[in-house]
């Protein structure tokens, strides 16, 4: 489950930087881009601190790697929303997929729901673990601190932007790199790639996405997410109550 959540919500770090993009030019002028990579990471830490929260539409695919999976080449599509902590430990975030399923994050709490046995399963979360490629969405960690970062150099990534490659200088993180591509005048986030330790890719793309939305902290109640007649569980984990 943390897997999901940290995915997640680095792939978010992209629905607030499309809004930004409606505005920014496509291409940034090459004296930017050639900015020190030092300074670009700072633009883009202080661009999701100033973020209050988005509402968007998404479309995600998914590559496998390591062993044959089912999910090898899946794609998926559904609604995304996120809402910064008013003071609490942790943010509101929900992804609900065009499948019925439902990923909810509410401070050290979430829930994964599956359509098909109508279960929604409650998992612990100890944001103090979570990665800062996780909490610098909402005020919290540095990215500085926690990747080593490079510029990337691989060649299938969005051009209009600098591409940076973070691998993170602590294992078990829940994934091996990450690739961001960002405006150097703006900080956005262009694209982003999750990159899992057996290989797996996921990406996302955001369709209308909706910045500064103002998200009601009701739209991330477990008792009101779920449809009618869900069973409420939680995951059986040793050390957690």
């Amino acid at each position: 489950m943390k897997k999901l959540l940290v995915a997640a919500a680095i792939l978010a770090t992209a629905a607030s930087a499309y809004a930004a993009d409606k505005a920014a030019p496509a291409t940034a002028p090459k004296q930017e881009a050639q900015q020190p990579i030092g300074s670009i990471v700072a633009r883009m830490q202080a661009f999701y601190e100033k973020t209050r929260g988005f509402d968007t539409r998404f479309e995600q695919s998914f590559r496998q790697g390591g062993m044959p999976s089912r999910f090898a080449g899946s794609t998926a599509q559904g609604r995304m929303r996120f809402r910064k902590p008013d003071g609490a430990s942790g943010p509101l975030m929900r992804w609900d997929y065009a499948d019925g399923r439902v990923l909810l994050l509410v401070g050290d709490k979430s829930w994964s729901y599956d359509p098909d046995t109508k279960q929604a399963t409650e998992y612990r979360v100890d944001a103090s673990n979570l990665s800062a490629a996780v909490t610098f969405l909402w005020g919290k960690g540095r990215i500085a601190e926690e990747f080593e970062i490079a510029r990337a150099t691989r060649t299938d990534l969005d051009g209009n932007g600098v591409a940076l490659e973070l691998t993170p200088k602590k294992q078990g993180q829940g994934f091996s790199q990450v690739f961001l591509v960002v405006d150097p005048a703006t900080g956005a986030v262009r694209q982003s790639v999750v990159v899992q330790a057996n290989g797996s890719e996921n990406r996302i793309s955001f369709v209308e996405p909706k910045l500064d939305a103002s998200v009601e902290a009701g739209e991330f109640d477990p008792a009101k997410v779920f449809p009618a007649g869900t069973t409420l569980t939680r995951a059986a984990i040793p050390g957690q109550q």
